[in-house]
């Protein structure tokens, strides 16, 4: 009887983590109430929405794409900041926020990847773009609003430095398109030990929206 046990809790092990897993999506266009809606057919629990451009704008599409993941059923919905790196920080949280006034999200994750806008790009001095991250992640706490960073290793070398861990007490959003949802293959950098979320593929299409494929 005892063995009996043993392996019935080996196998309730086991099937755990797909109990809990969770997929997701993001998306930087207008999604509607239907297409969240069949999303959610096809396993998607969660969104995470552009509401802020990379040239410094607020992204109109975010309110009602916003509402819209609510109302196609999805678990939770977050927005993510695209920062242009020559503007204030400070501003473009406060604009995020004041351009979401009214609709109910819950983090806002901040994109730290090679800015392709003009005048927008990160600049060549590490020390003073990891503060500017930091920057980014306080304006969001002074509104009450739980902050998180989007980066892979790469990037977050390359624009922030291997030295860098202003984000480690923030959750993060790990891109790496392996294709693996989950994160064995993770590799601590800028502090963290492991990842909130994995943005694991750039492909997916379906009920008509083009969207990362993200897991947590």
């Amino acid at each position: 009887m005892r063995t009996q046990a043993i392996l019935i809790a080996l196998a309730a092990a086991a099937l755990a983590p797909s109990a809990v897993a969770t997929y997701g999506m993001d998306a930087a266009t207008h999604v509607s109430a239907d297409q969240f809606k069949c999303l959610k057919g096809d396993g998607i629990e969660f969104a995470i929405i552009r509401a802020w451009h990379s040239y410094g704008g607020f992204d109109t599409n975010a309110r009602t794409t916003v509402d819209n993941a609510w109302a196609g059923g999805m678990r939770d919905v977050d927005v993510y900041l695209f920062p242009c790196a020559s503007k204030s920080a400070a501003d473009q949280v406060a604009g995020t926020v004041s351009g979401m006034s009214g609709v109910k999200f819950g983090q806002i994750w901040m994109d730290i990847e090679t800015n392709p806008s003009s005048g927008c790009g990160w600049g060549s001095d590490l020390a003073r773009n990891c503060e500017y991250i930091g920057e980014l992640l306080k304006a969001a706490e002074s509104h009450g609003i739980k902050p998180g960073v989007y980066a892979s290793p790469y990037m977050w070398g390359k624009i922030a430095g291997s030295a860098c861990t202003v984000g480690r007490d923030y959750p993060l959003w790990w891109a790496d398109y392996n294709g693996v949802p989950g994160w064995p293959p993770f590799g601590a950098f800028g502090g963290w030990s492991k990842p909130a979320i994995h943005q694991y593929a750039d492909n997916g299409a379906a009920c008509g929206v083009s969207y990362d494929k993200n897991y947590y």
